[in-house]
């Protein structure tokens, strides 16, 4: 059957519902569960069901503008489909909650990795491009800064170079550097 709106299994449905018999003048009365909204409930008394203004609510505490007289037959019926948000505490998620191959790239806030990111024992090349992976890896042509080979590690360069303003490369006994041109 064709509806407009929320489908009707989830709306209208009796979830739970409270019953109390009324003492002399009583007008307060604790509900078994939290109500969000006066419209999530309906309320009855011996039978006649009242309309908001008869009532206010806060939380589970249901409150007659009029005194019950003794015997009154209060009836709650908590109805409707009510919509959950699941919040999570920052810092709660950790990597065993997230599968493997679920952080994209597109999922990362403004493609923010930065080398400066990334952990100092993770090493780096340099720019590639190409479809390949790497497939041919490339280099400024103008050395702008100082840089030093410490005696324990052998670079290449494609060449040919320049350097600008303080550029220069310090090549520590123990290692090469090589300049394809």
């Amino acid at each position: 059957m064709a509806y407009i709106g929320k489908s009707p299994t989830e709306v209208g449905q009796i979830t739970s519902e409270d019953t109390f018999t009324a003492t002399a003048g009583q007008t307060v009365f604790t509900l078994a569960a939290d109500v969000e909204r006066e419209s999530n409930i309906i309320v009855s008394i011996n039978g006649v069901v009242q309309t908001n203004a008869a009532f206010s609510l806060s939380g589970r505490v249901l409150t007659f503008t009029s005194n019950m007289t003794i015997g009154d037959v209060v009836r709650v019926a908590h109805h409707g489909y009510t919509p959950m948000t699941i919040s999570v505490d920052n810092l709660s998620i950790d990597t065993q909650k997230i599968a493997n191959d679920a952080v994209t790239e597109p999922k990362i806030a403004n493609n923010a990795v930065t080398q400066a990111k990334i952990h100092s024992s993770v090493v780096l090349g340099g720019p590639s491009i190409g479809t390949i992976p790497n497939m041919i890896r490339t280099n400024a042509k103008t050395v702008t800064e100082v840089i030093t080979f410490a005696g324990t590690e052998n670079g290449i360069t494609a060449g040919p170079i320049t350097f600008s303003g303080n550029g220069a490369v310090i090549v520590t006994t123990g290692s090469t550097w090589h300049i394809l041109v």
